[in-house]
């Protein structure tokens, strides 16, 4: 988790921390290089490009409440 926490340049609420929904610890997927990987233990090594391999991102929770 980082420690950049900023207000929301809209309402000016304080921004809390979203895990991403696309990634785990801020890796996407696995790419060995290979066409039909063969590694045993294959893991995730692709930056994620949702959060930039922060593994979430702040949003304000006023402006994009979470879905139910």
């Amino acid at each position: 988790m980082n420690n950049e926490r900023d207000d929301c340049d809209k309402c000016h609420n304080e921004k809390s921390w979203r895990d991403c929904w696309n990634c785990e610890e801020g890796f996407s997927y696995h790419d060995c290089g290979e066409d039909t990987c063969c590694c045993l233990y294959p893991k995730d090594n692709v930056r994620c490009d949702v959060c930039e391999g922060k593994g979430g991102f702040y949003v304000c929770d006023l402006c994009h409440p979470e879905e139910p």
